[in-house]
C-alpha cells in the first residue's frame, strides 16, 4: 500500500485525507496534491472567512 505525503505538512497520510487540484495550465494539465486530515480542516476553516 502507498502511503502519500502531506503537501502541506510533510507528513505520511496513515488515513484518507483530501485531494487538491490545481486550476488547468495551456496544456490542460493539472496538479495534484494530498492533504491530511488536519491540515484540511484548516483550509476549510480559512476557506470560510
Amino acid at each position: 500500500m502507498i502511503k502519500p505525503m502531506c503537501n502541506l505538512c510533510g507528513k505520511e497520510l496513515n488515513e484518507f485525507g483530501g485531494i487538491l487540484l490545481s486550476p488547468p495550465d495551456k496544456q490542460n494539465k493539472v496538479n495534484k496534491y494530498h492533504i491530511c486530515i488536519n491540515c484540511y480542516k484548516e483550509l476549510e476553516r480559512r476557506l470560510k472567512y
